[in-house]
């Protein structure tokens, strides 16, 4: 039987305030550390989805978003394994940024960071996270919420070759008008994890994006990034995460 890999949770920054001010898919996943917690400010004054941008925002309950986060972890442990099917050498961190409506139902969530270099799994992840039922926000219209993991790679095989990204700046110079047209009317930078076969090809790719509004681009982004011809590693595939 194939290991699940182990879960490092990090810190969980968990926001709930008026306005500016600071208040309070398979395999046998093992046991999981409880994330720690601690408060910060975030000053956001994006549009949100179903909402008026003048929206204030509202206190969470840190220990039940703390709770919900731990009881999602057995499907992002899931989703790790399921890529993993696809790609044996899948594995990485992964920082989501939720912002969860008066009905305790998330409202927008992404990948603001990610290292996983898999789309399909990183969906799943933030799918996991849409169908669990979060705290509804006080005193606000929503509340935000910001919590990171580290996966280990399920699969005991040998790590992929860590490139740096100048090992694939050409490539992507020579993608950039089929970047530029995906990531037309987002805003916010990207950032594409790769894992890159022998002979050049992407074996799976991921985004993450700063702000929510690249989630509609980042489908499109993975796409073009497939589609390249990358520098052989040699004989054993290599892994690189670079900014678009």
């Amino acid at each position: 039987m194939r290991r699940i890999g182990s879960v490092k949770p990090a810190m969980l920054i968990v926001v709930g305030a008026a306005l500016f001010s600071t208040g309070a898919c398979g395999g046998d996943p093992p046991e999981a550390k409880s994330p720690a917690n601690e408060h910060a400010t975030h000053d956001d004054t994006d549009d949100r989805p179903k909402m008026a941008a003048s929206a204030e925002i509202g206190a969470l309950d840190e220990g039940k978003v703390t709770d919900t986060f731990r009881g999602a972890l057995g499907d992002l442990q899931a989703c790790l394994a399921s890529g993993a099917q696809r790609n044996e050498l899948e594995g990485g961190g992964i920082a989501f940024f939720i912002k969860v409506g008066g009905d305790g139902r998330i409202v927008a969530t992404h990948a603001e960071k990610s290292t996983l270099g898999d789309r399909d799994t990183e969906k799943c992840m933030l799918s996991a996270l849409r169908h669990r039922n979060w705290p509804e926000p006080q005193g606000g219209d929503v509340g935000l919420a910001h919590n990171s993991f580290d996966f280990d790679m399920p699969n005991d095989v040998r790590p992929p070759t860590d490139w740096d990204e100048s090992r694939v700046r050409d490539v992507v110079t020579s993608l950039s008008h089929k970047l530029d047209e995906c990531k037309h009317g987002a805003r916010g930078d990207f950032t594409a994890t790769v894992y890159v076969d022998p002979d050049g090809a992407a074996l799976s790719a991921g985004i993450a994006e700063s702000d929510e509004s690249g989630e509609d681009a980042a489908d499109c982004l993975v796409k073009a990034l497939k589609s390249a011809k990358y520098p052989s590693p040699g004989s054993w595939p290599a892994k690189v995460t670079f900014s678009l």
